[in-house]
């Protein structure tokens, strides 16, 4: 890739008298599609030096840097637009602050969309804040310094970039640079989104709002604020909060022309969030409203064909659109992968619920079959849907199998849960429950049963559940080995153990007969 060549043109005190015609003559060129020519007069133009009383020339050269620059990003010159960006630095000190800021942002904006590397980005950067640190530029140091937070945090260098934005923070704010810092809390925003520190993420967002209200916003800034907004809303899977920040973005982003990529981003989230709402009819009507159809593409199909896989609940065709597109570009964003998957996950809980509606139950190797998933997958999502109380059942890890509870079973299961719950309280204290039913075992905690030293008619809520669950096991291999014969036989064995367990009960009642009888004499014969 060939880097610019500048040629030098002689010194003036009035060069805008005549850098004005090379101006007009540049344009002219581009207009009739002579981009080459049109360069080469811009190079000429920019290598001009201009005095500093020069008004003129000074604002002639600062439009020429700006179109030979986005002559540069056309052509994907990103080693000439980095030579640009070092031959104009002594141009930066004939210009004021804001607008050296301005032109050094906007330079780094077509260096990273000409496509260059993290790599080439980050050493751009660091030679940019070492010139500025030089000639004690403070203003545009702590900018490239936001800027350096950027380019570590696109690399993956989330702990590296929120070190640059701590130490950034602490000086500015003794500036009080209230746009700066709107700046730095936004990034610090997106930092803690991606390593899942959602209060952090929400905390920082409400600064960068804060600082926003106390100054004039720039209309790019409040896009941001909101795209933001909305992928903390939908994080919090607040759909229809996430659906009204997000559209707000995608108008600002829209609105602005020259942020199709965010504002193509922002759409993303839109569709998704208004996915979620479960409003097809919606839906429809806007994707094909007329801003939206601005930005057709490979990526608005796949999304059209998720919209129709969560509204059909079918997870294969929604399996299949991810197969299809899983090397495309957009898939590649962490809110966009966080929010498909996570809607994945719903179409498939859905499904599984819907499938194990009419069974009281049904192999899971079955399931899997249906869903054209492998086991282990299926088992899992059973036992979250368990887990999350979505589903009254158990898996039988025995028979590989999943028992679904009836809606009776479902309460009895409850009640039985929210009493151990309750008796695990009393037992914390050391005391008894205060009432018992008059049929039913009297409870007491384990405590104060050891504590008597004698056996008593008294159980405890989790002996019981234990007898409960042996018998279910005792009665679920029952009906399974009742095809081998085995079921006679293991009736016989039940009536057995319990003629068993009544003589033990009569020889205790006799004991504790003889035992009364004995106390009796005793009593009389005192």
């Amino acid at each position: 890739m060939a880097t610019a060549a500048v040629a030098l043109a002689p010194t003036t005190d009035a060069a805008g008298s005549f850098l004005e015609p090379l101006l007009d003559k540049a344009e002219d060129l581009l207009a009739d599609g002579r981009r080459a020519e049109a360069r080469h007069v811009l190079e000429g133009i920019v290598a001009t030096d201009v005095a500093a009383d020069d008004a003129e020339g000074l604002r002639v050269k600062e439009r020429s840097v700006y179109r030979l620059a986005d002559i540069l990003s056309l052509e994907k010159q990103v080693d000439a637009l980095v030579h640009l960006l070092s031959v104009i630095r002594s141009f930066f000190s004939l210009l004021p602050k804001a607008k050296t800021t301005r032109m050094v942002r906007k330079l780094f904006d077509l260096i990273r969309t000409s496509g260059a590397s993290l790599d080439r980005q980050m050493e751009v950067c660091s030679d940019m804040i070492a010139w500025a640190r030089q000639e004690k530029r403070t203003f545009l140091r702590q900018r490239l310094q936001h800027r350096l937070a950027e380019v570590q945090f696109a690399r993956n260098e989330r702990q590296e970039s929120l070190i640059t934005l701590q130490a950034l923070l602490r000086e500015v704010r003794r500036l009080d640079d209230r746009a700066l810092l709107l700046d730095i809390h936004l990034l610090e925003s997106r930092i803690y989104y991606s390593i899942q520190n959602i209060g952090k993420a929400r905390a920082a967002l409400v600064a960068a709002r804060t600082n926003a209200n106390s100054i004039y916003c720039p209309p790019l800034a409040q896009a941001e604020i909101d795209l933001q907004s909305g992928v903390l809303h939908a994080e919090e899977h607040d759909a229809k909060t996430a659906f009204s920040y997000l559209y707000e973005a995608f108008e600002g982003f829209h609105q602005l022309g020259d942020q199709a990529r965010q504002a193509r981003k922002a759409l993303h989230y839109m569709i998704l969030a208004k996915i979620a709402t479960d409003s097809p009819d919606e839906l429809s009507a806007l994707l094909s409203s007329k801003n939206v159809l601005e930005y057709r593409g490979q990526d608005m199909d796949a999304l059209r064909g998720v919209a129709e896989a969560y509204n059909n609940q079918d997870t294969h065709f929604f399996n299949r659109i991810m197969q299809e597109n899983k090397d495309s570009p957009f898939l590649a964003d962490e809110v966009l992968q966080r929010r498909l998957t996570e809607m994945y996950t719903s179409l498939l809980e859905r499904h599984l619920l819907k499938l194990l509606e009419p069974y009281s139950r049904v192999q899971i190797s079955y399931l899997a079959s249906l869903l054209k998933l492998d086991v282990e997958t299926v088992e899992s999502q059973v036992s979250q849907l368990i887990l999350d109380k979505k589903l009254a059942g158990i898996v039988d890890q025995q028979h590989q199998c999943v028992v679904v509870f009836d809606e009776q079973d479902a309460k009895i299961a409850s009640k039985n849960q929210k009493q151990q719950r309750q008796q695990g309280m009393v037992s914390g204290g050391g005391g008894e429950r205060g009432s018992s039913s008059a049929s039913g075992p009297t409870y007491k905690n384990a405590k104060s049963t050891i504590e008597d030293g004698v056996e008593k008619p008294t159980t405890t809520l989790y002996q019981d559940a234990l007898e409960a669950l042996d018998k279910y096991d005792r009665l679920v291999s029952a009906l399974f080995d009742k095809a081998s014969g085995k079921f006679d036989a293991l009736v016989e064995e039940n009536l057995k153990r319990r003629q068993e367990m009544k003589t033990d009960k009569k020889k205790d009642g006799k004991k504790g007969d003889e035992k009364e009888d004995a106390e009796k004499k005793k009593k009389n014969v005192n």
